[in-house]
């Protein structure tokens, strides 16, 4: 079960790094523009994401989540309100928050078995009863899926793209290829 647990929180910590990387080198504009119609933009990500590794991984195993962004998320009646930030709350702010959520779930996470209890009020009656085990696989797909958003904002952004640093799983191409790519794709497209 340790090896599980360890294989869970290699890959959730991936998809954490590439969410941090995705916002470095931004300046505050850039972090909460939205890009598509929904309103999707980086720092709200970010901020959702502490939120819920809060939720999760301290609410969910009985404890009380005392830092006041989650408090005031929590509060608010508006339902988007942590999928934007408010322009009076720096950016550094909402990082510290992310990295601070992540510690807080990590010291969780270490101290207990997979099978340790959890309830998630919010789901379903017959699915609220659950462990950590599956906190953490859920984890994993909702920070990879929110990896992938920021990655698609941040391509519209700058052009960056890809999904590690150190690996950013896409081809070494030059501006002229990626063009290229883009017209053959986009020809692809006109032809059906």
């Amino acid at each position: 079960m340790d090896d599980l647990k360890n294989h869970l929180l290699t890959y959730l910590n991936a998809s954490r790094e590439a969410v941090l990387w995705k916002a470095e080198g931004l300046g505050d504009y850039d972090l909460t523009r939205p890009l598509v119609p929904s309103g999707t933009n980086i720092l709200g990500l970010i901020q959702h994401l502490a939120g819920v590794e809060l939720g999760y991984f301290v609410e969910c195993l009985g404890q009380t989540v005392e830092h006041p962004r989650f408090i005031a998320l929590n509060e608010s009646d508006d339902p988007d309100y942590d999928m934007w930030v408010p322009a009076e709350i720096p950016s550094a702010d909402i990082l510290d928050y992310y990295r601070s959520a992540i510690d807080s779930a990590n010291r969780n996470i270490a101290a207990l078995p997979l099978d340790a209890p959890a309830t998630v009020p919010w789901w379903a009656p017959e699915k609220r009863n659950t462990t950590i085990g599956r906190l953490l696989i859920h984890m994993n797909v909702e920070t990879a899926r929110h990896a992938g958003h920021i990655d698609i904002v941040r391509e519209l952004i700058d052009g960056s793209a890809g999904d590690r640093r150190i690996s950013p799983n896409l081809p070494d191409y030059d501006a002229a290829a990626w063009t290229d790519l883009y017209q053959k794709i986009q020809l692809g497209a006109e032809s059906r």
